[in-house]
């Protein structure tokens, strides 16, 4: 799950991480978000994307290593050659509307790799989610 803990409001219920080569490289490429088993594609170690062959708008959330969102393109159409965000370490793509749908702006602070209770999810549902502390991911690494 990806949460944006700053809007206490989620991403992602069910992202792709897309760790190996092949996954990389095809990323959208004939896929749609409509009847997928994913809802969001993250690709880590990554400012740069494409949507070269692609048939679907997508948004694109571009993430500092500190998990801050530093960039942000709404409904970026098909074949585009690049789209970049130099300060970015992580890049979601996430189904068109997202990031309206969620109030996501830039500065806000994610978390990539979520995982709730069911008390939580219920919580995170009714906006009545407490965030008490933030580590960021270069802190954790320390």
């Amino acid at each position: 799950m990806i949460l944006n803990l700053t809007k206490k409001k989620y991403l992602s219920r069910s992202p792709l991480y897309a760790i190996s080569y092949i996954l990389r490289m095809r990323g959208m490429i004939g896929r749609s978000f409509r009847g997928a088993d994913f809802d969001a594609m993250v690709f880590s170690h990554c400012n740069t994307i494409h949507t070269m062959f692609m048939s679907v708008r997508i948004d694109v959330v571009f993430v500092t290593s500190d998990n801050i969102i530093c960039g942000l393109k709404k409904a970026l159409p098909p074949w585009m050659p690049f789209v970049r965000c130099s300060k970015a370490f992580t890049t979601l793509e996430l189904p068109e509307g997202t990031i309206d749908l969620t109030g996501t702006e830039i500065g806000d602070i994610v978390d990539l790799c979520g995982v709730l209770t069911a008390e939580a999810e219920q919580k995170l549902k009714d906006n009545k989610l407490e965030v008490e502390t933030v580590i960021s991911f270069k802190e954790s690494n320390k």
